[in-house]
């Protein structure tokens, strides 16, 4: 087939598309299954719809705090999941030289816990986009549907190029049953490319607020470095469930094409989440892969993915041989998260200074094998 009779048939394909979604919705006839096309192919999938509703899901259960006691300081803060927290009298000296600023609010909030940092950052900074998520991951279920709407709303305008406010916009959708509404916010996050969860700057500001409460540099580095926020990583995988559950229920209809544009919105959101760079906490930097291998995968209970013989990408690599990429990168990080305690008490003091200020430029995967090596032989 040549490149002139391509062009035609995919112009064609799309044109009827299009009819059928533009048509009124009162049959809903199962469209004929579509030629499988790599992923990278520019095409915009689109699921049919009105979409069918989803069953309203169990709420997830967050991760607690490891409370284990250490009489060593810095051995306490090395330990994984450890945080330690200051008071709202410890922090007033750093908010005092920053003139209260939305990244000292900000410092300030994930230092102490204090939600009352957070709630003065948004009334005098709505438009920050970094306060909006913020407000968004932690007083998601505080707010009325309409303050969280407002906050949504609020943190999509104030970061145009950012799929993140479209991808928990999505998810609030179908945590309230418009599964339409949910559609067309995926579909806004796949056309931007500037993922960004604001990640490294409170973790600056959060250096020089336990430095100003009196700890040395290798401890506020420690204990800024080490607090990992995962309210995100459980929303963004309960909204790939989410898909994953809406593809499998356009299946059970019949209608594969939707099913595999529904699961292809997973595979660009685990994408855009590994593109941002760098990625200060390996947790994070493995959550974009997890989140792709799942929309290709699957996720178990008879909800399978694309068929792992369909094409990938262009150069004619399968779905199966981009899981099989996605696992190994997996199983690396893996080892080293497994490594990681032990090879920052293999370190000194000024070693420990450098690996924290190498992950927050380049990267926790990239400063733990910097450690692998400065340790020696594993």
């Amino acid at each position: 087939m040549n490149t002139k009779t391509v062009i035609i048939l995919a112009a064609g394909a799309l044109v009827l598309v299009l009819a059928f979604l533009n048509r009124p919705h009162r049959t809903l006839p199962v469209p004929p299954p579509e030629p499988q096309e790599p992923l990278t192919a520019k095409r915009v999938f689109k699921p049919r719809l009105p979409a069918p509703r989803l069953a309203a899901a169990a709420p997830v259960a967050e991760p607690q705090p490891d409370a284990t006691p250490s009489t060593n300081l810095l051995a306490r803060l090395l330990k994984d999941g450890h945080a330690l927290k200051l008071s709202l009298e410890q922090v007033e000296p750093y908010l005092r030289d920053n003139q209260r600023s939305a990244e000292s609010l900000l410092a300030a909030f994930r230092a102490t816990g204090h939600a009352a940092l957070l709630r003065e950052a948004v009334q005098n900074y709505p438009n920050d986009p970094r306060v909006n998520l913020a407000a968004c991951l932690t007083f998601r279920n505080e707010m009325s549907p309409e303050d969280s709407r407002q906050r949504l709303d609020a943190f999509k305008q104030s970061a145009p190029d950012n799929p993140l406010a479209n991808y928990l916009s999505a998810l609030k959708h179908f945590e309230s049953g418009q599964t339409d509404q949910a559609i067309q916010e995926l579909v806004a996050a796949c056309g931007k490319s500037k993922f960004q969860d604001y990640s490294v700057e409170p973790i600056l500001g959060m250096e020089e607020a336990y430095r100003k409460a009196g700890y040395s540099d290798v401890e506020a580095k420690a204990a800024s470095g080490q607090q990992w926020p995962d309210a995100l990583f459980i929303q963004l995988r309960s909204l790939l469930y989410r898909q994953v559950d809406l593809a499998s229920v356009y299946r059970q209809a019949g209608d594969e094409a939707s099913a595999q544009a529904v699961l292809r919105f997973g595979v660009i959101m685990g994408r855009q989440v590994a593109d941002q760079s760098p990625q200060p906490f390996l947790t994070s930097d493995m959550m974009g892969p997890a989140i792709e291998s799942a929309a290709l995968a699957g996720v178990g209970d008879g909800r399978p993915g694309l068929d792992p013989t369909s094409p990938y990408d262009d150069a004619g690599r399968t779905v199966k041989d981009r899981i099989d990429e996605l696992n190994q990168r997996t199983a690396i990080q893996k080892t080293l998260k497994t490594q990681a305690q032990d090879l920052l008490q293999g370190l000194s003091e000024q070693d420990l200074i450098s690996f924290f200020d190498r992950k927050k430029a380049l990267g926790e995967m990239e400063a733990l094998q910097w450690a692998r090596n400065r340790v020696g032989p594993w």
